[in-house]
């Protein structure tokens, strides 16, 4: 008989966990195919499948913040900041040093006209992959924090 240890962080069965996973390379391939929308509801699905609370949960970040972004690049950045704010909670990972949620909550921010927010995680995304994480993205972005923050050359 095993003991429950206490402060160890729960585990998803087998089974969960691979329908988790089935559903998210479903939701990738809708993704790659610009179909936002169905990659929201398979993922959700997926999410649906993660017990509360779900930040105790590692599945529970990547699923909120491909969510996310799905939603920002369909420009709904209201819709989107919440699920980047719920991968952030996430107590299984330290989501503080994933510069691409960092990115994201930061351009969401600065969609939402919340300057200080968006230069406060901007610059975390910065700092975090300074060569390549502004690549691809609306030079906006970078321009911003450029002018609202000291970047070390």
């Amino acid at each position: 008989m095993s003991e429950e240890v206490k402060g160890a962080a729960p585990e998803l069965s087998t089974a969960v966990a691979d329908e988790i996973l089935k559903l998210s390379e479903s939701g990738n391939d809708y993704f790659d195919e610009d179909d936002f929308d169905s990659a929201i509801g398979v993922w959700e699905e997926a999410l649906a499948l993660i017990p509360e609370p779900q930040n105790e949960y590692i599945q529970s970040v990547w699923l909120n913040a491909s969510i996310g972004d799905a939603h920002f690049l369909q420009d709904d950045f209201k819709t989107a900041l919440p699920f980047f704010e719920t991968a952030k909670s996430n107590t299984r990972e330290d989501v503080e040093s994933n510069p691409f949620v960092m990115l994201r909550l930061g351009q969401c921010y600065l969609e939402k006209g919340d300057k200080e927010k968006a230069k406060e995680y901007l610059l975390k995304a910065y700092e975090l992959e300074p060569e390549d994480i502004f690549f691809g993205e609306e030079m906006k972005y970078y321009n911003f924090l450029k002018a609202n923050a000291d970047l070390k050359a």
